[in-house]
């Protein structure tokens, strides 16, 4: 069974756990407690669970000093139903940027596999430093 809903604290903890460190480094290096954090600062979350396992979870926060809004996403390891997760994560995203115009990711460029599939949910690359990438999904 899917389930596309906001993550349980519990959920979120098992997908840090569980997840490959490129998914969650900069996570763990910016932010002490995560599911406190997102509840505070994002606009808007989502998870995916199938079969009671959290695969995907999903938030849009407002980055002040920058002035936009931006996705932080965590995919889990080991999941046998990628397209489901593809087109689940791909209509949030869409979603999210109707609603707040741009979303922006930003990510470190060693991490292909996630540059690659931020890029095939929509994302398009704006700006790039030596070690990071910033895409963005809507807008011009």
């Amino acid at each position: 069974m899917i389930e596309t809903r906001p993550l349980t604290k519990k959920e979120l903890d098992i997908i840090i756990d569980e997840a490959q460190d490129s998914e969650t480094r900069n996570l763990k290096r910016l932010v002490r407690e995560p599911y406190e954090f997102f509840q505070r600062k994002s606009v808007a979350q989502n998870g995916i669970v199938i079969d009671k396992r959290p695969i995907y979870f999903g938030a849009v926060t407002f980055n002040e000093s920058k002035e936009r809004f931006e996705i932080w996403t965590i995919v889990n390891k080991g999941i046998k139903n990628q397209f489901s997760l593809y087109k689940i994560a791909k209509r949030i995203s869409r979603q999210w940027a109707k609603t707040y115009k741009v979303i922006y990711a930003t990510m470190e460029k060693i991490n292909f596999k996630n540059v690659e599939w931020t890029k095939r949910i929509g994302f398009i690359p704006v700006q790039e430093t030596d070690r990071l990438i910033t895409l963005r999904l809507g807008g011009i």
